[in-house]
């Protein structure tokens, strides 16, 4: 394959590094029952890069087959960040079943409308001289990070809202997740349009925004969780008013 300079071999695998790290923590203080899906993808990411790494610096590995690995890794990855983005709303909205009821409705409809986003996004993307097919899996991978952004969006507003702590782990993964899909969304979207022109510095943008995202699940899971404290004062929108009532409704 390609030489690549230290900072880029640095930038690749210090987030797989930090990953291990929030596997074992993750094992260790038993949140893998709550956190299934995102403990699959964190060891799955390891898994995968560390073997695209070794095919990376293996002179017998064509590119054809480097590529093929490749897609498929980000095939299975962008599935299992659904499940993540599913995970992190259920949690979220676990004590109160009225909004974890409209939460199910609502994503449901998030799928169809993005679902329906991919298809305009595919017919309107140009091809970007790899493999059709393979090539089609990016701009699916470009809906994927809009729909991630939109969570990242959402969690923000609706935190600032009710006036929520940001200090469950939750959070941290949504907020990681947002981070990285805003910059990949923004770089593959220029890539998508634009061909591999400037290709090493999109793929720079995102390393370093998936370096910050590991760091910031990392510190996360480091920190004491405060999100269960008892407020003082509750807002005159509090969120238990909003279940209440949206129980209420759904009874009806």
């Amino acid at each position: 394959m390609y030489p690549h300079s230290f900072l880029w071999h640095l930038l690749w695998l210090a987030p797989r590094i930090l990953q291990i790290f929030i596997a074992v923590i993750i094992v260790r203080r038993g949140l893998v029952r709550e956190f299934p899906v995102f403990f699959t993808y964190t060891v799955f990411q390891v898994i995968s890069e560390g073997t695209l790494f070794v095919l990376d610096h293996d002179a017998a590995v064509t590119a054809y087959q480097y590529w093929y690995v490749y897609w498929v890794g980000l095939t299975v990855s962008s599935a299992l960040r659904f499940g993540i983005i599913w995970e992190v709303c259920s949690n979220m909205f676990l004590k109160y079943p009225g909004l974890k009821r409209l939460n199910r409705f609502a994503f449901r409809w998030a799928i169809v409308a993005l679902l329906f986003l991919a298809i305009i996004v595919a017919s309107q993307a140009p091809d970007d001289g790899t493999f059709h097919i393979l090539s089609r899996i990016r701009v699916v991978d470009l809906s994927v990070n809009m729909m991630q952004s939109g969570l990242w969006l959402l969690l923000l507003a609706f935190s600032a809202y009710f006036r929520l702590s940001w200090r469950s782990f939750e959070y941290g993964i949504a907020f990681g997740l947002g981070i990285f899909a805003t910059v990949v969304l923004a770089t593959q979207a220029m890539r998508v349009w634009t061909g591999f022109v400037a290709g090493y510095g999109f793929d720079f943008g995102s390393m370093v925004a998936y370096n910050c995202c590991a760091i910031i699940w990392l510190l996360y899971l480091l920190a004491p969780d405060k999100s269960h404290n008892v407020l003082k004062e509750l807002p005159e929108n509090n969120v238990e008013q909003w279940n209440a009532e949206l129980q209420r409704l759904l009874l009806q």
